[in-house]
């Protein structure tokens, strides 16, 4: 299925055009935050491209930013802080994470709790077939803290591929990623303290080796020390969905193999994960045990014992497909979901709230959120902390994608502008944003937007958005 089929993307496309475009267009970083959609803050327009944008919060009302960047020919990882006013604190075009040789991608970013951040990735320094996992610590100015390039979490034979980071609640990192170093795709961890050293067996624990392939990892802290991790299992050949949670000292306190969350007919796709607040968690994910895509929840208690249902509840079986469902707490033990829906014909986006013992509070299927002409996809929620949410989206509504975005509150009434504000209608695409909700209420989002790069080439830029709806300040 092409998700983006009116305009596809070209993620990875090097051209020497690239260069001339965007040397026509050189920008000073915007010292406040536009209250127009066509006028963006510039994160990064470096020569070349720039994508998949990774956001925290500063933990001062601002946010840091990671990227791939190659502007140096390979793949790099770069960083940037902007505070509350919109102000790039890091210098143009951000500071580097990771200029190693060959290609460092798929960056991903947790705070470090003193205003900076652990960053980890796949780096391929080593050679195409040979990648490796390793992570950095930047300070509040945007100074690596450790070893040049980052500290090698593991670098056995074969490949580690797609490291996913969470906090351990004690100023350093769990990190898992799935490990090809007995040829055959596992689950390793590793965590390490704010100086970079590894506390677990060097290169990373096992900690799951069944048989088939397991991928496509999700993780959160326990909020205890450990963390739980959920992931996408084929070792009855087909796609199911699988948990588990480590305690600090790198101890499995589930299952030896992890317990199962879903096992149905069909294929459990793309879990998502959130904590419960009482040491277990609530998943959500694609199932196609019906035929088609649909969303299927569970939850998991601090033991591993399933709460809700066998295989989960039901929380969207509408016709059609549903896809990538995203999901943040409520603040009363239950979670938010949403996704895109394609019951209509064309892609819109959908959301649904259940409580603790998994009830759907809003209407059977899901409430609407947007059902502008188009497509509506790449939905990300998150919680302001009183029980509502807001939700971010790629729109094309106007023939190019922008970004548009909506609040609900846990009623499931909507606050914003019917079918949802614009925060970007630049010209050509902006696609798969990110974003982070402040103490006040505000969204800060990111994303990749193309409207210096004639659809080819990517660029990161950024738009605040209050609680009332309006850009800016």
């Amino acid at each position: 299925m092409n998700i983006m089929k009116k305009k596809p993307y070209t993620v990875f496309l090097y051209s020497i055009l690239g260069f001339s475009i965007l040397a026509n267009h050189i920008h000073t970083a915007i010292a406040a935050w536009s209250s127009h959609p066509q006028e963006n803050t510039p994160i990064c327009t470096m020569p070349e491209q720039q994508g998949n944008p990774q956001m925290i919060s500063d933990g001062a009302g601002g946010a840091i930013i990671t990227w791939e960047d190659r502007r140096n020919v390979h793949f790099d990882i770069y960083a940037q802080r902007i505070d509350a006013q919109g102000n790039i604190l890091w210098g143009k075009g951000g500071v580097p994470v990771c200029a190693a040789p060959e290609n460092q991608i798929k960056p991903r970013i947790i705070s470090d709790g003193a205003g900076g951040a652990f960053i980890t990735w796949h780096d391929i320094r080593n050679g195409t077939d040979n990648a490796d996992v390793y992570a950095q610590r930047i300070d509040a100015q945007g100074k690596p803290q450790w070893t040049i390039n980052g500290i090698t979490l593991c670098n056995e034979p074969n490949a580690q591929n797609s490291p996913i980071i969470t906090t351990d609640s004690a100023g350093g990192a769990i990190i898992i990623w799935q490990d090809y170093r007995t040829n055959y795709a596992d689950l390793y961890a590793q965590r390490i303290n704010n100086k970079g050293e590894a506390l677990w067996v060097n290169n990373g624990k096992l900690v799951c080796g069944v048989s088939g392939t397991q991928g496509n990892i999700v993780v959160i802290n326990d909020g205890v020390g450990g963390a739980i991790f959920a992931w996408q299992d084929f070792r009855r050949n087909y796609a199911d969905i699988y948990a588990q949670r480590i305690d600090g000292s790198g101890t499995m306190l589930w299952d030896k193999y992890g317990v199962p969350v879903s096992t149905a007919v069909g294929h459990a796709n793309f879990p998502v994960i959130m904590s419960n607040g009482a040491e277990g968690a609530i998943l959500t994910w694609v199932d196609t045990r019906n035929g088609n895509n649909d969303i299927f929840a569970e939850q998991v208690d601090g033991n591993g014992v399933v709460q809700w249902r066998e295989n989960g509840i039901p929380v969207c079986t509408s016709k059609r497909n549903q896809n990538l469902p995203v999901i943040a707490s409520d603040n009363a033990g239950g979670a938010l979901l949403a996704w895109w829906d394609m019951r209509s014909g064309e892609s819109d986006v959908y959301a649904q709230h259940v409580d603790l013992t998994g009830k759907a509070l809003w209407k059977e299927n899901g409430q609407a959120i947007c059902l502008e002409s188009g497509i509506q996809n790449y939905v990300s929620i998150a919680s302001d902390g009183h029980g509502n949410a807001i939700l971010v989206w790629n729109d094309d509504r106007d023939q190019s994608f922008d970004v548009y975005a909506q609040f609900i509150d846990a009623k499931g009434v909507l606050k914003w502008k019917n079918n949802g504000v614009a925060c970007c209608t630049a010209t050509d695409n902006q696609g798969f944003p990110s974003f982070i909700i402040d103490d006040k209420d505000n969204a800060i989002i990111t994303w990749q937007d193309s409207r210096y790069r004639d659809k080819s080439y990517w660029d990161i830029f950024a738009q605040k958005i209050n609680g009332e709806g309006f850009l800016g300040e």
